[in-house]
């Protein structure tokens, strides 16, 4: 329950985006939720803002916008960005100041794991100092979350090991049993329940490490997300490369990120051409078609990281979703910007030395050449042009953060996206306000894996 404790840091926010950058889009309250929501993870600060000043934002939004949007939102939040604590907050939300509409049904459907009933119960804690009396929408919809959980799920979520275990959210919100869950629900309330077949369970146990992930991998019983996080285990228990190989090739989620396979790939390089076609089979499954110029933005500010208790930084996502996009976009013109604030002159690089994660390899290169200055948004478009890369391209899609210093130095000019039957600028920084210029098909703020998937929606509504 320590996710639930602000943690202060060494970040000194606003200074980049509130200084730097002083003109800010202006956005209604719902799209400043979405902002704040979409962009950041909840109880940790980042490189501009604490997590108080985050938890505060979306508290005061929450209030203000149709509570349907934000439940809307919340089902969003959880199965297009799969975060886990953010939906959960939108809903007790909701609940507190939107008493007219019933959380219930949403409530249920997002918990798709048993221990996000734990968290929630850990929210309401936190929020009131107290447990019970639960709300009557929140005890239905968390009893009614049981009908999503099977005898696997609710063995390997029983947390006995923790203040609040499972058995303590049955016995609060007296889930009816269905078919699927009757028989382990009734274990679980008469301590009969044995151990989900987990890795964890079989090395508590005390089995030898090689011989359970060499069981595991036959069965192919092991999560995909415990085999990006155990390759490194994998290889220093002994296990033959070639059955790691074979591990990797099982991985099939529809809860991963790219950031889960970037992070395999820098514990285990030598794997990279697997993990890329793990990644692959899991994110490509659409191909957007013409030719698309993706700019990725290495300016200075993307090297921030993206919260306090993570290990990536903007630029990894940046370049993770570049990765992406080298399998889904038909035809990749891939651009690299940033340049040097104190001239005020951008630099830009065409990219073609690598793809999927093996970008990662060249970051020095690419930053050592371009320096850490910028965005230029209007110079990156002149420039395109002017190379001669506009003429060809159906869409521009550039990924930056909330700083675009053409804007900021107080330039008249707007970037100049007319060549292009569609573009997008991606915000993935978690700052209040970001610079709205109007000039693209779509201001996207936030990531995702699905990102590039909206965009091809988006372009097929047209």
């Amino acid at each position: 329950m320590s996710k639930f404790n602000t943690k202060k840091t060494g970040f000194e926010t606003g200074i980049i985006a509130g200084t730097e950058t002083q003109t800010a889009g202006k956005y209604t309250n719902y799209e400043l939720l979405r902002r704040v929501t979409l962009s950041n993870l909840l109880f940790e600060s980042n490189y501009y803002q604490s997590s108080d000043d985050i938890m505060n934002q979306i508290e005061n939004l929450v209030k203000k916008v149709e509570p349907q949007k934000v439940i809307d939102l919340a089902l969003e939040c959880r199965f297009e960005q799969k975060l886990r604590h953010t939906p959960l907050w939108l809903l007790l939300l909701v609940n507190q100041f939107h008493k007219d509409i019933s959380i219930k049904d949403s409530l249920a459907k997002i918990c798709t794991r048993p221990d996000m009933l734990m968290d929630f119960l850990g929210m309401l804690k936190v929020r009131y100092e107290k447990i019970k009396p639960i709300p009557k929408p929140i005890k239905k919809g968390l009893a009614l979350a049981f009908n999503n959980y099977d005898e696997y799920q609710i063995a390997k979520y029983k947390k006995s090991n923790m203040d609040l275990s499972l058995i303590d959210v049955v016995n609060l919100v007296h889930p009816k049993p269905n078919q699927k869950n009757e028989e382990a629900l009734k274990k679980l309330v008469n301590n009969t329940l044995e151990p989900a077949n987990t890795w964890e369970t079989a090395l508590s146990g005390g089995a030898d490490k090689k011989g359970t992930f060499e069981r595991m991998i036959s069965e192919n019983s092991l999560g995909a997300l415990a085999i990006l996080r155990n390759i490194r285990n994998m290889k220093e228990s002994g296990i033959s490369r070639i059955m790691i190989k074979q591990a990797i090739s099982q991985v099939r989620s529809q809860w991963l990120t790219p950031l889960n396979f970037l992070a395999a790939q820098r514990i285990a390089p030598e794997f990279t051409e697997d993990i890329n076609d793990a990644m692959k089979n899991c994110f490509a499954t659409i191909k957007i078609k013409g030719t698309t110029i993706l700019a990725i933005d290495v300016s200075g500010s993307m090297g921030g990281i993206t919260s306090g208790f993570s290990d990536f930084s903007r630029m990894d996502l940046a370049f993770a979703m570049a990765a992406l996009g080298s399998y889904i976009f038909e035809d990749l013109i891939l651009v690299f910007t940033a340049g040097n604030d104190g001239v005020c002159k951008g630099k830009h690089l065409v990219w073609s030395n690598s793809k999927g994660l093996g970008i990662f390899s060249d970051f020095n290169n690419i930053h050592s050449t371009l320096g850490g200055g910028g965005i230029f948004t209007y110079q990156l478009c002149e420039w395109l042009r002017d190379q001669g890369y506009a003429k060809d391209a159906e869409r521009l899609v550039v990924i930056s953060d909330s700083q675009d210093i053409d804007v900021s130095r107080g330039r008249k000019n707007k970037p100049d996206t007319s060549p292009y039957m569609n573009s997008y600028i991606i915000d993935i920084s978690t700052h209040t306000h970001g610079i709205k210029t109007g000039v693209w098909t779509a201001e996207i703020n936030g990531w995702s894996d699905k990102l590039f998937h909206y965009i091809l929606a988006l372009e097929n509504k047209q």
